[in-house]
C-alpha cells in the first residue's frame, strides 16, 4: 500500500482517529508539521481541487476570526498568496497519497480519494462503509 502523508498544524496530530483505520488497512502513515514545509501557491493549489475558494481556509485561523481576512471575498490567487505567507490560514490536514492531494477530507470523501476517484462537492446521502468494517 502507498504512503499517506498528512500535513498538520502543531497539536493536530492526535485529532485524526482515521490514522489507525488507514494503518490497519495497510497504509503507511507519515505526519508532518505544515509549518516545517515551504508552501508556494503552486504547491498548495492541488490540495483544494474544485472546492470553492472560501473552503480552502481554516475558519478557526486568527486572521479569519478577527475579520482581517474574509475568505468569501478572496480569489484563488489571493488565497494562495495569503496561505503561502501564513500557514494558519490553511484548512488542514492536507493529505498526499501517491501524488494525489486533498484537504480536510470528510469520512465520506476518504473512500473516493483512496480509490483515486473525483470527490464531488456535495454528496449528503453517502454513508461510508470504509470506516465501519475491518478487512
Amino acid at each position: 500500500m502507498p504512503k499517506i502523508t498528512f500535513y498538520v498544524k502543531p497539536g493536530e496530530t492526535s485529532a485524526f482517529s482515521y490514522n489507525k483505520t488507514l494503518a490497519d488497512k495497510g497504509y503507511e502513515i507519515e505526519i508532518r508539521d505544515i509549518d516545517e514545509e515551504i508552501w508556494t501557491s503552486a504547491l498548495l493549489r492541488p490540495y483544494f481541487d474544485t472546492r470553492p475558494v472560501a473552503e480552502w481556509f481554516d475558519p478557526k485561523a486568527p486572521k479569519i476570526l478577527s475579520g482581517d481576512i474574509d475568505p468569501r471575498k478572496m480569489n484563488a490567487q489571493g488565497a494562495l498568496v495569503a496561505m503561502s505567507a501564513d500557514f494558519a490560514l490553511i484548512r488542514t490536514p492536507l493529505v498526499n497519497c501517491a501524488g494525489r492531494c486533498a484537504a480536510d477530507l470528510s469520512d465520506e470523501e476518504w473512500p473516493r480519494f483512496l480509490a483515486r476517484k473525483s470527490i464531488p462537492l456535495h454528496e449528503p446521502d453517502v454513508i461510508s462503509e470504509f470506516w465501519m468494517h475491518d478487512e
